[in-house]
């Protein structure tokens, strides 16, 4: 197994592989394949595929907030609409979430690691 040799966190960037699986979904006549986001590797390895950054940005604290006081925080996995397989990148933002929602972008979404949600907070209570 060989890890990553670069960092893969800073204080306000973090290197995550995203886990997907495929599934099927039934729309009346029409079967169509779609990812699933299913967890997170917090320590990719060299190789991995599927590796998104997850960056805080100041202007979304209060976005970060609201979602670790959620029942369940969420993070966000954001696709290139072709091919579904390119990760344009991981937030944990709801707000941006939706806002490539309502473009051509596909967004997943998982339950957020406990370190991630710990990252975080120090994050939001530093600055």
């Amino acid at each position: 197994m060989s890890y990553l040799t670069k960092p893969t966190k800073s204080e306000v960037t973090w290197l995550i592989e995203c886990q997907f699986i495929e599934h099927q979904i039934t729309t009346g006549a029409w079967i169509t394949i779609q990812k699933q986001l299913v967890g997170f590797e917090l320590v990719p390895e060299h190789a991995a595929e599927n590796l998104g950054t997850l960056q805080l940005h100041r202007r979304e604290k209060k976005d970060y907030r609201n979602n670790l006081k959620a029942k369940e925080p969420k993070l966000y996995a954001i696709l290139n609409p072709t091919p579904q397989r390119d990760i344009r990148m991981l937030t944990a933002s709801p707000r941006t979430a939706r806002q490539f929602m309502d473009q051509e972008y596909l967004v997943l979404s998982n339950r957020m690691p406990d370190e991630v949600r710990a990252w975080i907070t120090s994050y939001i209570n530093k600055r």
